[in-house]
């Protein structure tokens, strides 16, 4: 029947499917706000379990379990590493999966319930573990770690990689990260002030951490597993996740893309690897500046058990603050430019510290919280927009969503693990010493040189970005003056068509000629000027996502 109809009943077809598509795309593209808020929760549980990770963990196995440094990075190391091999897998295995209840929460479910099984046990005292040799703890804390840090790599991979499934809108994506990065700060918070509440409850007369402090992390460890589960369920009651493209769909959005039409064809991008960079730059320059902040005031600064809290909290409260106008600092400055922003603020901060004296009187020590405020605001803006970066790289192609994320944070996660092994090992107090002499600077210098070195790296990371984005956009510029100087295009059929069995591809026709550039002009089905379409292919870009298969 529709191959017997006239041209006007076709364009009337066409019409009536372009309405259906433009409603289905308005629709994704605004989200309401329960759903904002049922999203920016998912992610709670693991970034209350993170901010325990990569803040107390050391603090915890080398002041209150009295871990040697060697032996605490290794555990950290063991860990970074599970979470570095499970990323990828977990990112490859959550796009192909295909399930009612969606694909992308079945894995955050997943994640969930091997975090919650396995939390506690890393903040707890080892079982049977007294007069044992230092390998046989190693061993006990390493197989919950494993099990914690798939958990928390599935969990993170699914939530990430439902950004681009949920809406195709650009700005909707940066404040998608944008509300997921303020409960990460929230969640933050809520850790480091109780963790100072307890400590200051539960103060005992001492100046610094010791083992009689063990149950503080037991308590916070019952506490965030039990918020986290309340935090997971909004969740997965909220967001309902859109059903993942089918075969056709994902062809004809990767039409214009052949080259990404399967998951190791990303590695031939260059983009990639210069995301990969600033990604993984960001996440040592946030979670190093978290992991040692505690050890630098506590032992540098000598500022007391309580600055293990105070310290963090500086950094994220103005993170907090921070993290609301990020959508609006990306639409007003781009993104290359909100993120060199982020590490000119971020240089600020560590010159500070370089320049902060040691030793000092309490009231001059007090002042490097000022060097935390603007570490955090530079935290914030790295994070957030190195994310929309990933989702820029992403766009349309949400079968490979999973994947990039998890490749990103494979780099991020193995960066950070050898980062943190390294200062470790080369920790000048040795034995059970808790702080010699030689770690009063040493802290210091690992929070100015390695973040500082990373924050470098993303800045070349971030200026080959930016050249290969202008140079794409030079190269196409040059291949659509190329083809409108050779005459005239043969429009060949798209996915869409083909699957119809029109002999026309009649949405690129019924497209050109709807335009008000051309309406009143007569237009050969078969053969279109390009000086009447080129303009078109250029501007429209859920056109573009249609018809690309052309010559």
């Amino acid at each position: 029947r529709e191959k017997m109809a006239c041209p006007g009943c076709k364009e009337k077809v066409m019409s009536n499917e372009t309405l259906s598509a433009s409603s289905e795309t308005k629709d994704r593209r605004k989200l309401s706000y329960p759903r904002w808020f049922a999203f920016g929760v998912g992610h709670v549980f693991n970034d209350l379990c993170a901010s325990m990770w990569f803040t107390y963990i050391l603090v915890y196995f080398h002041y209150v379990l009295r871990v040697q440094n060697a032996y605490a990075g290794t555990l950290v190391l063991i860990g970074q590493i599970a979470d570095a091999l499970s990323t990828p897998f977990c990112g490859y295995e959550c796009d192909r999966t295909r399930c009612r209840y969606g694909r992308r929460k079945t894995w955050h479910l997943i994640g969930t319930v091997c975090v919650a099984a396995s939390l506690f046990f890393i903040y707890h005292d080892c079982i049977t573990c007294e007069n044992v040799a230092i390998g046989y703890k190693v061993l006990y804390f390493s197989s919950f770690i494993i099990v914690f840090q798939f958990g928390w790599a599935a969990t993170q991979i699914s939530h990430l990689s439902l950004i681009p499934d949920l809406t195709d809108c650009e700005s909707e994506r940066v404040g998608l990260n944008a509300i997921r990065y303020f409960f990460t700060i929230m969640s933050n918070l809520s850790v480091f002030g109780v963790m100072l509440l307890l400590l200051h409850l539960l103060d005992g007369g001492n100046s610094t951490l010791t083992p009689r402090d063990k149950p503080i992390f037991y308590g916070m460890a019952a506490g965030i597993i039990c918020f986290g589960l309340i935090f997971s369920a909004i969740f997965h009651i909220g967001v309902k996740e859109p059903p993942p493209p089918s075969r056709t769909e994902s062809t004809v959005a990767e039409s214009g893309s052949n080259e990404l039409s399967k998951w190791y064809q990303w590695f031939k991008l260059p983009e990639f690897y210069m995301c990969a960079i600033v990604y993984m730059c960001s996440r040592l320059v946030v979670n190093l500046t978290q992991l040692y902040s505690p050890f630098y005031v506590l032992d540098s600064l000598n500022l007391g058990r309580i600055s293990v809290a105070i310290a963090p909290l500086a950094i994220y409260v103005p993170s907090l603050v921070f993290t609301v106008g990020q959508k609006y600092i990306n639409k007003l400055l781009g993104r290359y430019m909100t993120y060199f922003l982020g590490l000119v603020v971020t240089w600020a901060g560590l010159m500070w510290i370089w320049l902060q004296p040691q030793n000092s009187e309490t009231f001059s020590a007090n002042a490097v919280y000022g060097a935390m405020v603007l570490l955090g605001i530079g935290n914030s803006t790295l994070l957030v927009t190195s994310l929309s970066l990933i989702a820029d790289l992403i766009g349309n192609r949400k079968n490979a969503g999973a994947f990039v994320y998890g490749v990103m944070s494979f780099c991020d996660k193995l960066s950070n693990g050898i980062a943190i092994q390294v200062i470790q090992i080369l920790h000048p107090c040795h034995g059970d010493a808790v702080c010699c002499p030689g770690c009063v600077p040493f802290y210091r210098h690992v929070l100015a040189y390695v973040p500082g070195g990373a924050s470098l790296l993303a800045f070349v990371g971030l200026a080959l970005l930016v050249g290969a984005t202008q140079w794409r956009r030079y190269k196409k510029k040059k291949t659509a003056k190329s083809k409108a100087d050779s005459g005239s295009i043969q429009v060949s059929l798209c996915s869409v068509c083909a699957t119809k069995g029109k002999n026309t591809c009649l949405c690129l026709v019924n497209a050109v000629r709807a335009s008000p550039q051309i309406q009143n002009k007569e237009c050969h089905p078969e053969v279109i000027s390009d000086d009447e379409t080129e303009p078109l292919l250029n501007s429209n870009a859920k056109f573009n996502a249609l018809c690309t298969n052309h010559t």
